[in-house]
């Protein structure tokens, strides 16, 4: 039997400690993003999986290779602790005590006590097993602390905040969030068989996290209960097809349709329910300053042009009329997300997995990126903040050029050799994609949200690569 005692104290309460462990989306918050597990479903008949409940995870561990969690919870005691051990996994056996002690009235620890048989029992990988473990918890109590220490300083308990797109990559990070910090979320999600009504049968969950079917290509706007709709005081508007992919026409007119269409829709939905915003929080790109060779790029320069620059600037015209409903109105202008298994990294993983560095010769064009985890932060920033309106550069604060990412990112790997692709290949696909993505130029600088003094959770590629990929 392999065994591992982890702990970490935290600013507040055993109450408020073991009270976050209930939330409904505490194990998606929880998990690093290399860990790559998924929920697929969750079983209780308390109040919290946590007490006598059950959690079914598929976790990928290489490209086509998924293992099969399912895990039982015992032993609740509130506000000291609750067991969870595994009835199916790729152990033996696995066991976790989550232990609760108060230190004081605004102190407390938990203590992970974790053992663990393997099939084969083997010195080596049960110390490497050991390893990704530490890692990991490591990666939790930074997140737990983080979210603790909001929660404990805002008062948003009956606030909701209305959002769409948050079934994709950036939504997938940010509703864990949100809940962990005890926003109410009503997730508006596409179906294209929706008949967009707020009826019993067509909504999903509970107080906490309401799931409503929504399709925004329907001329019918749903209609909120008058006691729902006056508790939204905010909308994070998520929706647009990936720019990633082959640029055929087909694809540029859903690209456009997929921002424009949505926002329009919720703009009707807002107005036609009468709701009041404090924020409205839309994602942008900083493909609205198009290729650019000046020095820095801000959030007061000029928009470029080409097929982004275009449907960028018509996207934000869109997202700008919510202005008459909201006393800040927050165009979130993100750049290359850095994400585990999606984003503009994802065409590269396998590569990089094989240990074959991949780069175009454009060495000295900049490339303006965040990691995931700063993302979802700059989203909470933006809402709890008073000032911050209108363009907001989602973006790192170190921009670095094509040759300077990607020798960071290929140490990252340890790649063997490097494969670099002439520019004339991807024109040969496509001319636009191949311009305005691959060959852009775009030092763009997060000058309102270091003014604001947001403070990153990873201050530069290397530390932003260790905590999305787990190095």
């Amino acid at each position: 039997m392999n065994s591992l005692i982890l702990d970490n104290k935290f600013n507040c309460s055993v109450e408020n400690l073991f009270k976050w462990h209930k939330n409904e989306l505490a194990i998606e918050r929880l998990t690093p993003p290399w860990d790559n597990i998924k929920i697929v479903r969750k079983e209780t008949q308390t109040d919290s999986y946590i007490n006598s409940g059950k959690v079914l995870l598929n976790q990928q561990v290489f490209p086509f290779v998924n293992l099969k969690w399912e895990i039982k919870h015992k032993n609740y005691s509130e506000n000291k602790s609750f067991d969870d051990f595994a009835i199916k996994s790729p152990f033996r056996s696995w066991y976790h005590k989550h232990l609760f002690d108060s230190i004081d009235s605004n102190t407390s620890k938990l203590t992970d006590d974790m053992s663990f048989d393997l099939w084969l029992n083997n010195e080596s990988i049960a110390k490497y097993i050991k390893s990704r473990i530490i890692k990991s918890f490591k990666y939790r109590y930074k997140i737990l602390a983080f979210d603790l220490s909001l929660q404990n300083s805002i008062n948003h308990f009956n606030e909701y905040i209305l959002v769409t797109g948050g079934t994709g990559n950036i939504g997938k990070h940010l509703i864990p969030h949100l809940n962990s910090i005890g926003y109410k979320v009503i997730l508006l999600k596409y179906d294209n068989k929706a008949n967009n009504e707020y009826i019993g049968n067509n909504v999903f969950g509970n107080s906490e996290l309401i799931t409503l079917p929504w399709n925004p290509y329907n001329d019918k706007t749903i209609r909120f209960p008058e006691e729902i709709a006056k508790k939204i005081n905010h909308v994070i508007n998520l929706s647009g097809e990936t720019i990633l992919g082959l640029w055929t026409k087909e694809k540029m007119k859903t690209i456009q349709n997929s921002r424009l269409v949505p926002t329009r829709s919720l703009f009707n939905l807002i107005d036609s329910n009468n709701i009041k915003l404090i924020s409205s929080i839309h994602s942008s790109a900083i493909g609205i300053y198009g290729s650019s060779s000046d020095s820095i790029i801000s959030e007061d320069s000029l928009p470029g042009t080409g097929f982004l620059a275009e449907t960028t600037k018509n996207w934000e015209i869109e997202q700008n009329k919510f202005k008459r409903f909201s006393e800040r109105n927050i165009n979130l202008r993100i750049g290359a997300v850095l994400l585990y298994n999606g984003g503009f990294l994802k065409p590269l993983l396998i590569p990089n997995i094989l240990r074959i560095g991949v780069s175009f010769n454009n060495h000295e064009n900049y490339l303006s990126w965040i990691g995931i985890e700063d993302l979802t932060r700059i989203v909470s920033f933006t809402l709890r903040s008073s000032t911050l309106n209108g363009p907001v550069n989602a973006v790192a604060p170190n921009p670095l050029t094509n040759n300077e990412f990607f020798k960071v990112l290929n140490n990252k790997f340890k790649t063997k050799f490097t494969v670099n692709f002439p520019v004339f290949l991807p024109k040969l696909v496509s001319k636009e994609l191949t311009k305005e993505i691959i060959m852009a130029n775009q030092r763009v600088f997060p000058c309102k949200l270091t003014d604001s003094h947001f403070k990153y959770f990873s201050n530069n590629l290397s530390d932003t690569l260790d905590n999305t990929f787990g190095f």
